[in-house]
């Protein structure tokens, strides 16, 4: 296996544009596997790890390493065409529009899993696994060597925990780091919440009093669930979030007076 080999294509782009694929690569370039052993390894049923295996080795990302026969059935091997594959930067700035949907797409699918467990945890109110989700925002101050440096300590203190073990109250988790230049980016404007319905939202959520004010006008009690940050404005006072917010769940920072923080507290726990 080569030590590093770089995505050449956009169709290859394509192929890895996909969490479940990049997972099998991980755990292919620790031991060559078969499709069955794939399946045991992540849970799912052989025909579907079958498709994702056949498409990475369609596009020169996986090879077959090794035949087997057992029990007159032929045991196919795979591994990565190299213990690290990267992304050629000449390929994610042209076609920089294809790639750059690519990329977000890729975003969306840790975002998407991140909001199904979020509201599996809220529907089932189960304390243990609210206690396997977070949320991570800091804003550092680095110079080029610290940051590799801090990315070395990152990776060594994630690596014990990568290999599968039977312990007790072990589970999968994922885990995702998004690393970016504040100076290479342009915030956007927090879109307005509805106040007419309840409201799952991942991101930054903002109410006004006029907001408020709508939802008490229409007779509307509101049930906000929010991954991000939920912005509430300083003019809004107790009395109008105690009347129009039925309940409140968030998973990240919230902004608000603290008179509005207690109320919102006491609607967390009435859950």
């Amino acid at each position: 296996m080569k030590e590093r080999y770089e995505i050449e294509s956009v169709e290859q782009l394509r192929a890895v544009a996909d969490l479940l694929r990049i997972r099998i690569i991980e755990l292919l370039e620790k031991r060559a596997m078969t499709v069955t052993q794939l399946g045991d390894e992540l849970g799912l049923a052989p025909a579907k790890v079958h498709y994702h295996v056949r498409e990475l080795e369609r596009v020169g990302l996986l090879k077959l390493v090794e035949t087997r026969e057992k029990g007159g059935i032929l045991e196919k091997y795979y591994q990565p065409v190299a213990h690290e594959i990267g992304v050629n930067k000449a390929l994610l700035s042209a076609p920089h529009d294809e790639a750059q949907a690519m990329l977000r797409g890729w975003f969306n699918q840790f975002a998407d899993g991140y909001l199904h467990a979020f509201r599996q945890v809220a529907e089932t109110q189960d304390p243990a696994q609210e206690g396997r989700m977070g949320l991570f925002l800091a804003h550092l101050y680095l110079t080029s060597e610290e940051q590799r440096q801090l990315f070395n300590q990152i990776e060594a203190l994630l690596k014990p925990f990568e290999q599968k073990r039977e312990i007790e109250d072990g589970k999968e988790i994922v885990f995702s780091t998004f690393v970016y230049p504040t100076d290479a980016t342009q915030r956007e404007q927090p879109e307005e919440a509805s106040s007419a319905q309840t409201s799952w939202a991942v991101g930054v959520v903002s109410y006004s009093r006029k907001d408020l004010l709508k939802a008490k006008a229409a007779g509307t009690r509101l049930c906000i669930n929010v991954v991000g940050m939920c912005h509430f404005a300083n003019d809004i006072d107790v009395s109008l979030a105690d009347e129009t917010i039925e309940s409140f769940k968030i998973v990240g920072k919230v902004t608000a007076s603290s008179e509005v923080r207690e109320v919102l507290k006491h609607k967390e726990a009435q859950e």
